[in-house]
């Protein structure tokens, strides 16, 4: 059977499972018993999947559950105090880091409301400080919205994106991280009904001139999953989105999802935050899937995501990354909700977040948590902390940081031989970073 032609009996057996989903979620609304359903459904999928398809399944039903120790995956752990200076003070809990040959690049929100956003560059080996990038304003090099801190930085050019203007004509400014100089211009795609928006994450670069976005369904029926356009806003191929979701009509909110993207073995690949439990391959002609979550019973409900209650004890994956030897994933674990005072409907109130991996040699998958959700994320080596993956760069060198105060309230279980890096370090410092290449 030629190539072609099993992709077309795919996308055809694809459209009738989504069909079969959606029709079973709706179903839910009748009280029918939801973990039987999910589980014949997903079960469903996977079979008509796999037979379509080579595609890598992750079984989180069959994970092993257990700290695990930073050495199992990783070598040549570094710790980084980065310098605690007046002109580049991080927020602890919105920063993302990134990391280059030379460089810490650190995004961090300031005021979370307002969206007021920085970027910093700081010294890979020693932690010093080196400059801000860019800022907001009105000049040629400045920015007048934000800086795009998830999936923002393209380190195969050294750019760092930010949104300039407003929606009718807005872009992207790709900002030099070294020269502050802004190197390229991306204009976002328009939708093709002129009186609709289209809500798209950051241009995430394919290849050439070409460039790929995550676009978010914003009323719940919407038609295009992912676009990919030129740097003059040009649509190249739309992408299409076959799940709904349920939205009440009080329900004033907008989704604002970034999409999750990597590279590997020269090709990207993209997962949609949450909800979704497949990794595609995608270029210009294409939307291939490559690795399929098998959640079970932990599988969170597209169509009632707007439902915080349907989140609960729910997997909802917010990070990937692939080499040679691992799959790395991150998901939060929502447990409790409350009402939405401002816009209507509930929202979640508490949630852990965890980490894991799919080691592609054994086909087990680990997460580093105990079986109660109660402790989770990797040991650091001497240290009493663990820590989760931020990003990972095209060395595989992953990049995490930790937060001082844990360190000092646990100073005594600091092995002696990284002591000499905190001994003075106060709990309002900027964070201790983490940087730990994966093991081929």
């Amino acid at each position: 059977m030629s190539k072609e032609r099993k992709k077309r009996e795919y996308n055809i057996r694809n459209e009738n499972c989504v069909s079969l989903l959606t029709g079973l979620e709706h179903l839910f609304e009748r009280k029918i018993e939801v973990k039987v359903l999910l589980t014949i459904t997903l079960s469903f999928v996977m079979l008509l999947t796999m037979h379509a398809q080579d595609i890598t399944t992750i079984d989180l039903t069959k994970v092993k559950f257990g700290e695990i120790a930073a050495s199992e995956i990783f070598e040549e752990i570094k710790f980084i105090p980065l310098e605690t200076h007046p002109d580049g003070l991080l927020n602890i809990t919105t920063t993302t880091y990134y990391l280059t040959d030379k460089y810490i690049l650190a995004i961090t929100f300031l005021r979370i409301l307002t969206g007021a956003s920085r970027a910093y560059l700081f010294d890979r080996e020693t932690g010093a400080f080196i400059k801000q990038v860019s800022s907001f304003g009105q000049g040629p090099n400045e920015f007048t919205g934000w800086l795009y801190d998830r999936y923002g930085f393209d380190e195969k050019n050294g750019l760092l994106f930010a949104s300039d203007g407003q929606y009718i004509g807005e872009s992207c400014k790709g900002i030099n991280i070294e020269t502050n100089k802004v190197e390229l211009i991306v204009k976002k795609p328009l939708h093709e009904n002129v009186r609709q928006r289209i809500v798209s994450s950051v241009p995430w670069f394919l290849k050439d001139n070409m460039y790929v976005s995550f676009v978010n369904n914003i009323t719940g029926k919407d038609k295009v999953k992912l676009i990919v356009y030129d740097k003059e806003g040009t649509v190249i191929k739309r992408y299409p989105n076959y799940l709904e979701y349920k939205k009440e009509e009080t329900d004033r909110s907008m989704p604002d999802f970034y999409g999750i993207f990597y590279y590997f073995n020269g090709n990207t690949y993209f997962k949609e935050f949450g909800y979704n439990d497949t990794i595609f391959c995608v270029d210009e002609k294409n939307l291939t899937p490559h690795i399929v979550f098998h959640l079970g019973i932990k599988q969170p409900s597209y169509y009632l995501q707007r439902d915080s209650r349907s989140r609960n004890e729910k997997y909802l994956i917010q990070f990937v990354y692939e080499s040679n030897s691992f799959v790395l994933f991150n998901f939060t674990y929502p447990t409790e909700t409350i009402q939405n005072p401002f816009l209507g409907g509930t929202m979640t109130k508490s949630a852990s977040r965890h980490t894991g991996y799919y080691d592609k040699k054994s086909k087990q998958v680990y997460i580093s948590s105990t079986p109660d959700y109660k402790k989770s994320g990797y040991v650091a080596p001497g240290l009493p902390v663990n820590f989760f993956p931020i990003s990972v760069n095209s060395n595989n060198e992953v990049i995490s940081h930790i937060n001082p105060e844990e360190l000092i309230i646990n100073k005594d279980r600091i092995d002696p031989k990284y002591s000499h890096l905190f001994e003075n370090i106060q709990e309002d410092d900027n964070p201790v970073v983490i940087i730990a290449k994966l093991k081929n």
